[in-house]
């Protein structure tokens, strides 16, 4: 089990990890930037730069409990940096809260810092030849030489960290091994070094410091409120910089030279990873290099209070200062006492195979990528250039989606679409086109809906008009005066709908160099579709049902939630409830977007309303391609009107713009529709129409039919009929006279 998780469901992809991951151990899966435990040194970077707080340490507090709950000596071990944590409290202070706690005794790692700076000292005067020696007191520079270096596992100092040290010190003095040791400090990696297969007999629980602070407060103790208990451990002085950068050099009297000696001091993370890096291809030449990982311990991941560093350096200093050392307690080495701090190393690289250029190129040109001009290498997605991208993504490390400047193309030409049909709309229930029965119905609801702020499900199959009926309620709404606005949830990946539905602030993410407004923001006051609404991740479904519960919602990167007054209408072509019952659809967001359902029917439900509609998209085409096609033949209405319709009215408003563009004088006929509808079961169907009819002719006779019909169905009661058509009575009277009736 890795040190480092991912909390899933509040990433949200900003790739801040990847950037900052300093041997790219991301592995972005589902939507979530997952940790690999093989590839991960444990440096936490991953934790400080998400900005989420989706990524943590591995909690042990509940390990702890259970070794509380044991009758064996507890001893709890901090680590010399616990005086920049506790900044305020002395640390006799820290110690009887320890106590307090429940710890019968309370050490300071920085005696076990004397033992291990002593036997690097012997070491190093008892080597013949001094070349090349690597410290191994951090633990994170193991793993990076371990997993990514293993040419230089050789030069590693076979000796332990001070944490091993003070736990095999431990289990010296209670040989019965009736005692359970437990460090706590700043560093991540001392979870990963505990579990090490050679170290994990030394120290029985790893706590940073936020876990203790957890631990002291669920206890209900304040170490600023006790009186102060003195230490276990045997005194020491100059170990109690151990945590600074060269601590370890200073503790062993080692001098850091680089003209006299080649004595080398490293820290942070791009500077041990050059140095590694050119150590490993025999580029530099030195006698020995302490390397820590960050800038000294002291500037560690797991510090709950965020000082700089500057100000943590002064406090250990300042500390280190005012203690008085005891010569005969801490000049006993480990050999004197008789206890091991050796240790071994092992190679843990993994053999990864490089991928083919070939297989490089595949992935770069789905992203639009065909020049070297097109490789921005703008470090978006996390990695240095896009090749290194388009090679985590053959090794399945990375999706496609990740690219930035890819995803706003996408979302550009989204837009286009998007504005050029909102500017080719008009408003009201006026853009539906059809008399029947079923459409009759769905006016009446829209007109019932439209002056509530009621939320409303659109329900229907593609190409029935879902966005038509959303801008209906509007237009008849209170709302009718501000901004209808609406999205595709289908047409974007989960982080950027969330960007586009909520805004960001600028730095939240690469490339969000302003702050910038969400579509909830933009349809303040207004209305907002939320088309597609089936196809919403379940991370997002539950921010969505905050807008929808409270009101409110907060932009990636912020932590002020904004106040929203927006009608939600949400539309989908899928069946809700199978996707509750699928677990991929959230039951409380569906009764709360399901208020009030319209359900628009097929266009084969509603027949009737073909001739009508195939006459509206003739003239709109007409016009749009400069061409004069007056009439539809008989058999080509006949076509019309029994065709299967899968695509629904977008699917006939298509056939009819290619008849137009293929009729070649002013009447549309068979050899003008595609071939695939004369196989959709109109023949042997009663015509409808006779022949040769003019526009106005089909108008006249299909509404004489369907006057015909509904008074057959009312038993020739008119003012029953004329509800059922929607029409007043009198109107219905003028038009029986019309047609002689």
């Amino acid at each position: 089990m890795g040190v480092v998780k991912t909390i899933e469901g509040i990433c949200s992809i900003c790739f801040s990890c990847i950037r900052n991951c300093p041997v790219k151990a991301i592995k972005v899966e589902k939507g979530q930037a997952m940790v690999i435990p093989d590839l991960c040194i444990y440096c936490g970077h991953c934790i400080e730069v998400c900005s989420k707080q989706a990524k943590c340490v591995r909690s042990s507090l509940e390990l702890l409990q259970e070794i509380m709950d044991t009758d064996e000596i507890k001893v709890a071990c901090l680590a010399p940096s616990y005086i920049a944590e506790f900044a305020g409290i002395e640390p006799g202070q820290v110690a009887a809260a320890l106590k307090k706690a429940g710890f019968e005794k309370v050490y300071e790692v920085a005696f076990g810092a004397q033992l291990v700076a002593q036997s690097y000292r012997e070491y190093i005067l008892k080597q013949e030849k001094q070349e090349g020696l690597i410290s191994s007191a951090c633990p994170s520079i193991i793993f990076l030489i371990e997993k990514y270096f293993p040419s230089l596992i050789p030069k590693l100092v076979p000796i332990v960290s001070p944490m091993i040290a003070v736990g095999r010190y431990l289990r010296y003095m209670y040989p019965d091994r009736k005692v359970k040791v437990v460090f706590i400090g700043p560093c991540s990696a001392k979870k990963a070094e505990r579990q090490d297969e050679s170290l994990e007999d030394s120290v029985d629980c790893v706590l940073t410091f936020p876990e203790l602070n957890e631990y002291l407060k669920l206890k209900g103790i304040d170490p600023d409120s006790l009186d102060k208990e003195a230490f276990d451990s045997p005194s020491v002085h100059a170990a109690k910089i151990f945590p600074l950068a060269g601590g370890l050099l200073k503790t062993a009297a080692l001098q850091a030279d680089i003209l006299e000696n080649r004595i080398l001091t490293v820290e942070g993370r791009e500077n041990s990873l050059n140095f590694l890096r050119n150590a490993a291809q025999g580029n530099i030449q030195f006698d020995f290099a302490d390397i820590l990982f960050c800038n000294g311990c002291i500037s560690g991941p797991m510090f709950s209070e965020k000082r700089d560093v500057y100000s943590r350096m002064h406090l250990l200093k300042e500390y280190a200062r005012k203690q008085e050392e005891d010569p005969q307690k801490h000049e006993q080495t480990a050999e004197q006492i008789q206890i091991d701090l050796g240790r071994s190393f092992k190679d843990k690289s993994l053999f990864v195979k490089e991928p083919s250029e070939k297989e490089i190129q595949e992935i770069l040109f789905s992203l639009g990528k065909y020049k070297i001009e097109d490789e921005l290498n703008c470090g978006a997605c996390g990695y240095e250039t896009c090749r290194n991208k388009a090679a985590a993504v053959v090794r399945g490390l990375a999706e496609n989606e990740m690219c930035l400047p890819y995803l706003i193309d996408k979302l550009e030409k989204s837009n286009l679409l998007l504005k050029s049909q909102l500017q080719e709309s008009t408003s009201g229930v006026g853009r539906f086109i059809g008399n029947s029965r079923p459409m009759q119905q769905v006016y009446q609801m829209i007109k019932k809906v439209a002056r509530t702020d009621t939320t409303v499900l659109i329900v229907g199959e593609s190409g029935t008009g879902k966005e038509l009926a959303a801008q209906a309620v509007h237009e008849l709404s209170l709302r009718a005066n501000e901004s209808f606005v609406s999205i595709n949830c289908a047409a974007l990946p989960e982080t950027l709908l969330e960007s586009e539905l909520f805004g960001h602030v600028k730095g939240s993410f690469t490339g969000a160099v302003t702050d910038k407004k969400g579509l909830f923001e933009e349809a303040h006051k207004g209305t907002i579709l939320l088309d597609e609404i089936g196809d919403v991740s379940l991370t997002l479904q539950v921010k969505l049902l905050r807008v929808l519960q409270e009101g409110e919602f907060l932009r990636i990167g912020d932590t002020r939630p904004k106040k929203v007054d927006v009608r939600v209408l949400a539309a989908t072509n899928k069946d809700l409830l199978e996707l509750i019952s699928k677990g991929s659809f959230r039951v409380d967001l569906y009764y709360r977007l399901n208020v009030v359902s319209i359900n628009l029917p097929p266009l084969r439900d509603r027949r009737e309303d073909i001739p009508l509609l195939a006459v509206t998209f003739l003239h709109r085409f007409n016009k749009k391609l400069r061409k004069s096609v007056s009439r539809i033949d008989n058999a080509a209405m006949e076509v019309l009107l029994h065709a299967e319709w899968k695509g629904n009215v977008r699917e006939l408003e298509n056939v009819i713009e290619r008849a137009v563009l293929l009729c070649e004088g002013s009447e549309i006929k068979i050899e003008d529709l595609p071939p695939e509808l004369l196989t959709e079961g109109f023949k042997g169907q009663k015509p409808i129409l006779g022949e040769n009819f003019s526009l106005k002719e089909h108008m006249e006779q299909y509404q004489r039919e369907i006057i015909l019909k509904a008074l057959e169905e009312s038993g020739w009661v008119q003012a029953r009929a004329a509800k059922n058509l929607g029409l007043n009575r009198s109107t219905l009277h003028e038009i029986l006279k019309r047609y002689d009736i």
